[in-house]
């Protein structure tokens, strides 16, 4: 009898939920449960490798699996199954690596079930789904392996795309987010539609709301940004990836842009979205970086005036340009960056919120908090947390925060 229980474990970004989710709905059509309740007969690890740090958690994790559920069927796939295959079939316990080239066909590894007999759980909760429209990346900045991990972009087809978003539209979805390594290429290998495109396309399809996860700030062109303008379901805000706000740091990076044309970018979005809510990630200890280039980026960071900083240390990857390069930034400068760039964040993202007290906020409610508040996120993706009975998660209702905690609304 083979095994009927699955549990997928995800680590990293958007795009390998998007793929777990996609796992999910395969293995359930074949009869097994994936609903993540009580113990299973597999587990599956959707690993990261975008840095040093996520290789650690991954395998640390695995270990784990490994050690508490010795009978179990450990099958590990990913980005760092991709990259680094034989160093994970080495891990104890481990039965198969499943490369990110072929793990959307996961479910032809396990033996099939007379099915379905397991609904797959995340249709059922009609709050925020993931939705990958976009895979992979040409763009080879010098610290990155996502390149070798993903591969060449890949796009999904616009008819395609149409048919799940109508697809969980009719299944109750609040919220879809639009995810991919590269979102705002989205079309551009299959020469046939843009992001903008599908924007406009979708306008049809009745999602209460639509939300973009990052994109890179050389991917914007005119449909996209006449799309942020008056779109009716689209949430006002925008992950632009900035890394740096020293031009010199952004140059040994690989990253195609300067400082002054970020800034000219984030003016045109603003124009066109005056209450967008920016979100940004920043690197700290680039090989090369000087106390004056950080200063210089914290200095940038603040007068965009970003709404929520992601911070993390740059970490060094095997095969990378920037691996090999001289005057590497010593682990106790990348912590102490990574200290004033985290003070920087909290700053930010309690301002963001503030300007949110005393006015009606919509928002998505999603759980119940471990505090006996429900909580959920607003268009501008500040969360909030309210008092509430629970059939409110689920639905998108307007509620009135009173007081603001380390960038988070509590109302009631």
């Amino acid at each position: 009898m083979p095994s009927t229980r699955v549990r997928i474990l995800t680590l990293g970004c958007k795009v390998n939920q998007c793929d777990s989710d996609e796992i999910a709905q395969s293995l359930a059509a074949r009869g097994y449960d994936v609903s993540g309740r009580g113990e299973a007969d597999t587990y599956i690890v959707n690993t990261c490798t975008v840095t040093a740090t996520a290789d650690a958690k991954a395998r640390k994790l695995i270990r784990r699996l490994a050690r508490e559920h010795p009978q179990a069927t450990l099958i590990i796939t990913g980005c760092l199954a991709q990259r680094d295959p034989y160093s994970i079939l080495e891990l104890p316990g481990v039965s198969a690596v499943i490369p990110n080239t072929r793990k959307l066909q996961l479910a032809d590894f396990l033996m099939p079930l007379p099915g379905p007999l397991f609904p797959h759980p995340y249709l059922h909760t009609r709050t925020r789904a993931f939705l990958k429209i976009q895979d992979g990346c040409d763009h080879r900045c010098a610290y990155c392996v996502v390149p070798d991990a993903r591969g060449r972009p890949a796009s999904k087809p616009l008819a395609q795309a149409l048919a799940e978003l109508t697809s969980l539209s009719q299944a109750g979805v609040q919220e879809v987010v639009l995810c991919g390594i590269r979102l705002g290429a989205y079309g551009r290998d299959r020469g046939d539609a843009g992001l903008g495109l599908l924007l406009r396309r979708l306008r049809g399809i009745p999602i209460p709301r639509l939300r973009l996860s990052s994109i890179e700030p050389t991917d914007f062109d005119g449909p996209l940004l006449a799309e942020l303008a008056d779109h009716p379901n689209l949430c006002h805000h925008l992950h632009l990836p900035l890394q740096s706000g020293d031009d010199d740091v952004l140059a040994a990076m690989g990253r195609g842009y300067t400082s002054a044309c970020f800034a000219e970018l984030v003016s045109r979005v603003r124009a066109a979205w005056p209450d967008v809510a920016l979100t940004t990630d920043l690197m700290v200890g680039f090989p090369g970086e000087t106390d004056d280039q950080f200063a210089r980026s914290l200095s940038f960071v603040r007068h965009l005036a970003f709404t929520r900083l992601h911070v993390f240390p740059y970490s060094r990857r095997p095969d990378t340009p920037a691996a090999d390069r001289p005057h590497q930034v010593s682990t106790h400068v990348k912590e102490d960056r990574t200290q004033q760039a985290l003070s920087l964040a909290e700053e930010l993202s309690q301002a963001a919120a503030r300007q949110w007290m005393g006015r009606p906020v919509s928002v998505l409610f999603e759980e119940r908090a471990q505090g006996g508040l429900l909580t959920g996120h607003s268009p501008h993706y500040v969360k909030v947390c309210a008092p509430g009975p629970d059939d409110w998660i689920g639905r998108i209702l307007d509620v009135t925060p009173s007081r603001e905690e380390k960038g988070e609304l509590f109302a009631g």
